[in-house]
């Protein structure tokens, strides 16, 4: 695991040498699922905005995807009643130069509100990738690679911002986020991409 980590770093720190000064990818906790509902929480690397809202099918309160200049999908792209559960939420800012991320939530079965599990450092990771639409087809712009959880956590976020212009012209962009929690001896997870919005 300690290759793995060293390797990680490298790859990021290669991602942020290489981009211009206004990109920024960063990672951190999740918000808390013990959220008022009625309350925005900005990602703050990001600009990804998310409403807490109450869920009875669910449980309990969540946070859904901001519609207003967004695009996003979310779900459980993983569902085990051995392993347990990823909830994953992947959002595009279309704001000014954009920015998106992935947020990955760990759950014990049957995956509800109450049934959050916390991942011990390093075994929780979340990843986001711009990508723009060109004459080739789908290319990338930003990639933060898979960033882990640094602490304890049951929810773990990997933003990219590209400040108040898009780093890859503007067109048309999507973003693919990733998760997964370490059970069992190996990788829990999955990903979903996010409709397509222009960025200018």
């Amino acid at each position: 695991m300690i290759g793995v980590r060293v390797l990680l770093v490298s790859t990021v720190a290669l991602v942020l040498l290489g981009a211009p000064a206004s990109v920024a990818a960063a990672a951190g906790p999740a918000p808390s699922e013990a959220c008022v509902p009625g309350t925005v929480w900005e990602d703050p690397a990001s600009g990804v905005k998310y409403l807490c809202v109450y869920d009875e099918v669910y449980g309990g309160p969540r946070w859904v995807l901001m519609s207003d200049g967004q695009r996003g999908t979310s779900g459980m792209p993983y569902r085990s009643s051995v392993d347990g559960c990823l909830q994953l939420a992947v959002g595009m800012s279309a704001v000014s130069g954009g920015g998106a991320d992935a947020v990955a939530r760990s759950y014990r079965w049957p995956c509800t509100s109450g049934y959050r599990v916390g991942q011990p450092a390093g075994e929780l990771r979340s990843r986001v990738i711009l990508q723009r639409y060109g004459t080739s087809g789908w290319a990338t712009c930003r990639d933060t690679g898979y960033l882990y959880n640094t602490a304890a956590a049951f929810g773990w976020v990997a933003s990219v911002d590209m400040g108040t212009a898009a780093d890859c012209g503007s067109g048309s962009y999507r973003a693919i986020g990733y998760g997964a929690f370490y059970q069992s001896g190996g990788w829990r997870g999955g990903g979903y991409t996010t409709p397509v919005a222009w960025l200018p």
